[in-house]
């Protein structure tokens, strides 16, 4: 199994469906800061397409750069990146990580402070693979069993999402998906 191939089949569903469906979009940003920009907002995949190399097969997925060496650049990505424009016209992104259902945050570093100094560095000098947007926000999407294991975290983050509550709201992205319907069941059960 190729590196992050389950973390894949968690973030692809979500990345796809913020490119393709205006409701779950707005969803997804009223439950951020950028609300009132929820309505009519719309992701920039194609843009986004354009700006990676030709190496990457996605528009949404990992994210980084190495020129720049600050404490939320050096040596991390973003997971997904997904940056809107309004109907204002204002851009803005979403920094998202996922963490699948059996994943763990590292002790070594703080991802998740790491999040938030990444989109802010990212606001005032992205990567050339980046597009310009004047604000941005971080959120993690991550398995409802890890509540409790990750409460230090999620306040590190400014929205924080579970697959569960994603899958009630839009079956379409998680509810009929066997095999992540499969992982998570297996995350949630104790180990014997």
């Amino acid at each position: 199994m190729r590196y992050g191939s389950i973390e894949f089949m968690y973030a692809e569903p979500f990345a796809n469906l913020l490119a393709t469906d205006a409701r779950f979009c707005a969803w997804v940003l009223h439950k951020t800061k950028f609300a009132a920009f929820a309505d009519g907002a719309r992701v920039l995949h194609g843009e986004m397409r354009q700006r990676r190399s030709q190496q990457s097969a996605t528009w949404w997925r990992s994210h980084f750069t190495e020129k720049c060496r600050c404490q939320g650049c050096s040596g991390q990505e973003t997971d997904i990146l997904a940056i809107f424009e309004a109907k204002t016209g204002t851009r803005f992104g979403l920094h998202i990580e996922v963490k699948q259902p059996a994943d763990k945050f590292p002790t070594n570093k703080d991802q998740a402070s790491n999040y938030a100094f990444r989109a802010a560095c990212w606001v005032k000098s992205p990567p050339a693979s980046v597009l310009r947007h004047s604000d941005a926000a971080t959120v993690l999407l991550y398995s409802a069993a890890k509540c409790n294991e990750y409460a230090t975290q999620l306040a590190k983050f400014g929205t924080a999402l579970t697959f569960e509550e994603v899958a009630a709201e839009f079956p379409q992205c998680y509810g009929d998906n066997e095999a992540l319907a499969i992982c998570t069941l297996k995350a949630a059960s104790p180990v014997t």
